[in-house]
């Protein structure tokens, strides 16, 4: 997973959850954040999700479902 299949797998988890449209809860989300695995050894990635108290707990929610079963991304300056 990148993190732009993260990015992908919020929207789709929260607009057949919560309704709304992809474009308000990609802003919603934001941006997700690869990390150095080396620092952030149990997940690599982070989000700083912004709107309204409902959105933020149903992306709360939506985190720790998203996260346990992807908890990695390619790492910043990760070569294959």
């Amino acid at each position: 997973m990148t993190t732009g299949d993260i990015e992908d797998l919020f929207v789709t988890l929260l607009v057949g959850v919560a309704g709304g449209s992809d474009a308000s809860w990609r802003k919603a989300v934001g941006p997700v954040t690869a990390l150095p695995v080396v620092f952030h050894p149990r997940s690599n990635w982070s989000i700083a999700p912004q709107g309204s108290a409902r959105q933020i707990e149903a992306i709360e929610k939506a985190e720790a479902i998203i996260r346990q079963e992807h908890p990695y991304v390619p790492s910043p300056g990760f070569r294959s």
